[in-house]
């Protein structure tokens, strides 16, 4: 049994399913993908700061193009703009270039004048340099969810929408049955994979997950023709770190990390977030002062202290199992999670060795990994 119904619980589904694994269940207690699945900038990269990160998002973005031909999904590598206004930036963009070389992944760094050969429409004249990152991309999330969920669907995976698990019931060391809202589910093995929801549902158990739901909130402008030609552009040395995509339909969707209450409502509102989000990306990009924004929508990252997923089982028992906390990057790693979830589960461990430094463990040992790009 799977809880939850997103891009991650789904792509868990698919490789059990694939490995022969008969009678899977993925209930959630809304629509599938009605959490951050759906509710994101649909961009993907390798480009971090943590070995861990890098490794698995090489992998999963591996995965992803492989998706391109098993299920026709749809993704393009346009590649990250990582724009540096100081130069000192650039000394750390070389460190980090070199950091990411060793693991094969070819970021670059170029000049003003590439940047403005990149994008035409930045504003030179405030640029010191960027970072490219040419394997990074962005992709029509809804349409790939869509073909993901209906392939789930076809190799047999039963899919219960709008059920929540209230708690787990156990026996000794094991996991025994799932207690929803339309009566009690009994597995062999149980997988939670609920974001920020998955630290409620273990609290039942005694299983305390360092999980925080942080507000995001998104502008969306109306479609223009292809303007920007990166799949994410990030100004590195404002705080927070504004960015911007232009998604298939041609609308631009911006954003910032700001400061916000944790675990505040889906539905809470945050209209002094436009100019902080708004003016540091009209600085970079003059042309956006002639677009129109057309709504706002908000979303979760579901925040770990260390900005990193907690993988794997679960002590003290044998069959209970997470994939949340993800950070923001929940979409972007789902196929190497569906993975290494799989291989935990019918292998005993996980098949990427890394992955193992990404338990729950790591909390109670004070072994925390680090990551500084916590970005679309």
């Amino acid at each position: 049994m799977i809880v939850g119904a997103g891009v991650s619980g789904l792509f868990i589904a698919y490789e059990l399913a694939k490995r022969g694994v008969k009678d899977i269940v993925v209930v959630d207690s809304s629509y599938p993908g009605s959490g951050a699945s759906l509710r994101n900038l649909s961009c993907f990269r390798s480009s971090f700061t943590s070995p861990e990160h890098v490794v698995l998002m090489k992998e999963s973005i591996s995965i992803w193009l492989k998706l391109r031909d098993e299920l026709g999904m749809k993704l393009e590598q346009r590649g990250y703009l990582w724009v540096a206004r100081k130069p000192e930036t650039i000394e750390t963009f070389k460190k980090l270039a070199d950091f990411h070389h060793q693991y094969s992944v070819p970021t670059r760094i170029v000049d003003v004048d590439e940047v403005k050969n990149i994008e035409p429409g930045i504003n030179s004249s405030i640029v010191a340099g960027a970072m490219v990152d040419p394997t990074a991309g962005r992709m029509p999330i809804l349409e790939n969810f869509i073909k993901l969920y209906l392939k789930v669907k076809s190799l047999g995976v039963k899919v219960v929408p709008y059920t929540t698990v209230l708690k787990f019931e156990v026996s000794g060391s094991r996991a025994a049955k799932a207690v929803t809202t339309r009566g009690d589910v009994e597995a062999d093995y149980f997988v939670v994979a609920a974001g920020g929801g998955s630290r409620k549902l273990l609290k039942t158990v005694g299983v305390d997950l360092p999980i925080v739901d942080v507000p995001r909130h998104p502008l969306v402008t109306e479609p223009y023709r292809e303007t920007i030609r990166s799949g994410l552009i990030i100004d590195w040395d404002t705080p927070g770190s504004p960015h911007i995509t232009q998604n298939e339909h041609g609308s631009f969707i911006l954003a910032r990390d700001l400061e916000d209450v944790p675990e505040a409502s889906i539905y809470s509102q945050r209209i002094d977030a436009f100019p902080h989000i708004i003016k540091p990306l009209v600085e970079l990009l003059p042309f956006l002062t002639k677009t129109s924004i057309v709504r706002y929508w908000m979303g979760y990252y579901d925040m770990t202290p260390d900005h990193h997923p907690i993988y794997g089982p679960l002590p003290p028992y044998d069959n209970l199992y997470i994939a949340a906390g993800f950070s923001g990057h929940g979409m972007m790693m789902a196929p190497v999670t569906g993975k290494l979830i799989a291989s935990w589960i019918l292998d005993g461990r996980p098949y990427i060795d890394i992955a193992n430094n990404l338990t729950v463990e790591r909390f109670k040992t004070g072994r925390l990994v680090k990551e500084l790009a916590v970005i679309g």
